[in-house]
């Protein structure tokens, strides 16, 4: 759940706020976590900072999630409340010309630091964030003084200048307030720089040796397992649109064209799952969350028929939704399955949660491809049935009435 627009008051709470949701992988990023609340938020990241908080408790102060580890620290204490109000995450946005300064205050107790938003064309303290803000990991141009978004925008301008580039970097120091790369060529000269400014969430290069003095060959970047890795996540907005149609020889066409970079069809074909993944998680872990999605069907649905089957060992079998509306009458589909194959067993539970959600109708008739399981399954499930099977084979339509076809 997340909380938005709203504001903390001296005791830590957030009040006066509107209430909004998403729905996430547990083993999310901190970048991914941004850009969904963005999008479902309408916050435009290239003019906005989002601040992300939430509370554990009464007596603790609000935390904050600035990068990955956050992320999992939320995630794991989420794990022990799981319903949709436990942990609401608060979201508080601020624009780009607006950044931190931090002053402290001499207390009797010792110092304490206090923050202040302030205007920086007016203050002349804070000269370097003068910069532009670059807000694209598609940066072309890396050069010592650029000013970006964050942490998470840096990172993905390298790995991005790394296969332009055809090279690979390992990381050497990460935090939060500081990036610092080398290159996997031993003992190579190249390096790079960056560090939070002024402990905001901004981050300025401040080194940067574009220079190699090893022997890298395009051969070593091309066979380096994060390649998948750096090229699906180049390639994440190409899949945002479900509709879109973008094959793995689109990415080899692409990668080819734009950077020069020769891939295999197999190396292009795992850097589309791998893109598919960053947005949609792993496909496996999905089922995990089949039991929220239908708690969320009903409460917006009321009325409806769902049902989730499963095996002893507790892994998933069978999935079931028949919505109020087409319940009514009023859409269809009238109900959709999720199975593990088509067979004897699948139909006849398919069939059996169908009649409890719609019982037996007048004139019914079942319109089929002529699977023998359907045939099979229907006759034993509604045994009264009189007109029970008809389907369609190409331009014939034939109704089968008890023993009697009719063509």
């Amino acid at each position: 759940m997340l909380q938005l627009n709203g504001n903390w008051d001296n005791y830590g709470r957030f009040r006066d706020f509107k209430v909004d949701a998403i729905v996430v992988d547990e083993n999310t990023s901190y970048s991914i976590l941004i850009s969904t609340i963005a999008e479902q938020l309408s916050i435009d990241t290239s003019e906005k900072i989002a601040e992300i908080k939430y509370m554990v408790n009464d007596n603790c102060p609000p935390m904050e999630i600035r990068n990955d580890m956050g992320v999992r620290v939320y995630m794991e204490t989420k794990k022990e409340n799981k319903n949709l109000g436990s942990y609401p995450l608060c979201i508080s946005v601020r624009d780009f010309n607006m950044e931190l300064a931090i002053t402290n205050d001499n207390t009797s107790a010792g110092s304490s630091g206090s923050i202040k938003l302030l205007d920086i064309p007016s203050s002349p303290a804070i000269e370097e964030y003068q910069s532009e803000i670059i807000t694209e990991s598609t940066q072309t141009a890396i050069e010592e003084g650029q000013v970006y978004r964050d942490k998470q925008t840096v990172a993905a301008a390298m790995k991005h200048f790394s296969v332009m580039h055809k090279f690979q970097f390992r990381v050497k120091r990460s935090s939060r307030r500081s990036y610092w790369l080398v290159c996997v060529g031993e003992n190579c000269k190249w390096h790079f720089k960056a560090t939070s400014i002024n402990d905001s969430a901004m981050f300025k290069i401040r080194s940067f040796n574009r220079q190699h003095t090893c022997s890298l060959m395009d051969e070593t970047f091309i066979q380096r397992k994060r390649t998948a890795y750096v090229v699906g996540s180049m390639v994440i907005p190409k899949y945002y649109d479900p509709k879109t149609v973008y094959t793995p020889k689109d990415i080899q066409t692409d990668m080819l064209f734009e950077h020069g970079v020769n891939l295999s069809y197999m190396q292009a074909w795992r850097a589309k799952e791998k893109a598919l993944q960053f947005l949609r998680g792993n496909p496996a872990d999905s089922y995990s969350k089949l039991s929220k999605y239908f708690y969320i069907l009903n409460e917006t649905y009321p009325g409806s028929v769902v049902k989730l089957e499963k095996t002893a060992d507790e892994c998933f079998l069978y999935a079931f939704v028949a919505l109020c509306t087409s319940i009514s009458g009023t859409i269809l589909p009238l109900a959709y399955a999720v199975v593990d194959s088509e067979n004897d067993a699948s139909w006849k539970w398919f069939f059996e949660q169908f009649k409890q959600a719609y019982g037996e109708r007048l004139s019914m008739c079942v319109v089929s491809d002529r699977n023998e399981s359907i045939l099979k399954e229907t006759s034993i499930v509604y045994p009264t049935l009189l007109l029970h099977v008809a389907y369609l084979d190409k331009y014939k339509v034939k109704i089968q009435e008890g023993s009697s076809t009719i063509a």
